[in-house]
């Protein structure tokens, strides 16, 4: 598979530091110039030691300058206007000038090319076109590479297995709950004609589980993708060999720092990550926390490019949930799920409270065959239960039901019911 942009994805690690430490002092002078940075920054660093002292921004800090507080640019330049879903809370809102864009476009080719996503096919885009910007990064990064792209936008099922059938897309955009959900209502008739060999997912936790199980049932290569709205762009995505997301450190610089302590971390370790823009006209965004964990991949990967790549997110910060002192997170649940069945499930996470206590229980979907074989229910059930005790440290309720009983997936769900 050929790299899109090989003077910039192929420097060596002492050209692309040098390149980044002066992209660095530039942005760094730009955002001074915003009123939520002024006399917050030093106008120059030494090393990046000295870039390390700098303070953190978060999203409350964003909230905060709202709704032009770290605009650097006039208002009039803007040419688009882009805000997160507001999973974990208030929405928060980002700009582009036109150089931002055109640089967006060309960031979006570069983790769009990782896919070998080329003018030779057509892509399925099942994410929205509005204030959220994947729908966006895939439309932009898509024509960049003179690949066709079907925008029919999230839900409609049946619409985008038509979609798939009658137009015959080799790649298809969404996130992967929706295509878990979307392979799982789709019959042998619908598999029989359509071409769908790639899948990029993007906006939710995508578990390894998943893409062996796409591969290895439907013969779909799912790609891991990560992005976010305050950055306007996908920051990672992975490549054909799938072992970690190549940031493009062209276009950001990333840290991994411990959450409790604030100081970066050694490569390898895990902690969270931390970005700041090298190329943004609108909105400088200078050691802004994401709140997710990851690690950095030390070693060069396979496919030749010396970008650092991070591992796909465990988790975010916010989204751990604790059950009667034990720490879980959702993604740790859906791990064993796909360890345990060999087939597209949906499910669903519940918690509620029984006096001082918290229950969970997990409603599972599953073929009607498997849910009407009584003995095999029972084995698959005991081997759950086992297998989530001994990665969870509890024992949940499951609950299996027939596939469609969870309500169909649109856009970006935590897949968690607090009752």
């Amino acid at each position: 598979m050929s790299i899109l942009y090989p003077e910039i994805e192929t420097l060596s690690r002492d050209d692309i530091k040098a390149c980044q430490f002066e992209k660095l002092n530039r942005m760094l002078d730009y955002a001074s110039k915003t009123p939520f940075y002024k006399d917050r920054l030093p106008s120059k660093i030494k090393s990046f030691s000295d870039f390390q002292k700098i303070p953190f921004l978060s999203k409350n800090d964003l909230r905060d300058a709202f709704p032009y507080g770290l605009l650097s640019c006039p208002k009039e330049n803007i040419v688009r206007v882009s805000a997160s879903s507001g999973t974990t809370g208030i929405p928060t809102f980002s700009y582009c000038s036109k150089n931002d864009l055109n640089d967006f476009t060309r960031n979006e080719m570069l983790h769009f090319s990782h896919t070998g996503l080329s003018s030779a096919d057509t892509i399925q885009c099942m994410t929205a076109f509005n204030l959220f910007t994947a729908g966006w990064g895939c439309y932009q990064g898509s024509i960049g590479l003179g690949a066709t792209i079907i925008p029919c936008g999230p839900g409609n099922t049946q619409r985008q297995i038509s979609l798939l059938k009658q137009l015959k897309p080799n790649y298809s955009f969404s996130n992967p709950s929706y295509l878990q959900y979307l392979l799982e209502v789709m019959t042998k008739d619908d598999f029989d004609n359509i071409e769908l060999k790639v899948a990029i997912t993007g906006g939710e936790v995508l578990t390894k589980e998943f893409q062996n199980l796409a591969k290895k049932k439907y013969n779909i290569e799912v790609y891991n993708f990560y992005g976010m709205t305050e950055f306007a762009t996908h920051i990672g995505s992975e490549c054909n060999y799938h072992d970690g997301l190549h940031i493009n450190e062209d276009y950001l610089y990333a840290e991994i720092i411990d959450p409790d302590t604030g100081l970066v971390v050694p490569d390898g370790e895990y902690g969270e990550l931390v970005l700041t823009n090298l190329k943004r006209e609108a909105m400088p965004l200078i050691r802004y926390r994401t709140r997710d964990i990851t690690r950095f991949i030390p070693q060069q990967c396979a496919c030749g490019r010396t970008h650092i790549r991070m591992e796909s997110i465990t988790h975010r910060i916010d989204d751990m949930l604790i059950i009667n002192g034990v720490n879980i997170f959702p993604s740790q649940i859906e791990e064993c799920i796909y360890k345990n069945l060999d087939t597209a499930t949906n499910y669903l996470i519940r918690i509620s409270n029984n006096k001082s206590l918290k229950k969970m229980q997990i409603d599972i979907e599953i073929p009607k065959e498997l849910l009407d074989d009584k003995m095999q229910l029972k084995v698959l059930e005991q081997n759950l239960i086992k297998s989530l005790k001994a990665y969870i440290s509890i024992t949940p309720k499951l609950k299996f039901v027939s596939c469609g009983t969870i309500p169909e997936i649109q856009g970006k769900t935590s897949k968690v019911i607090i009752e």
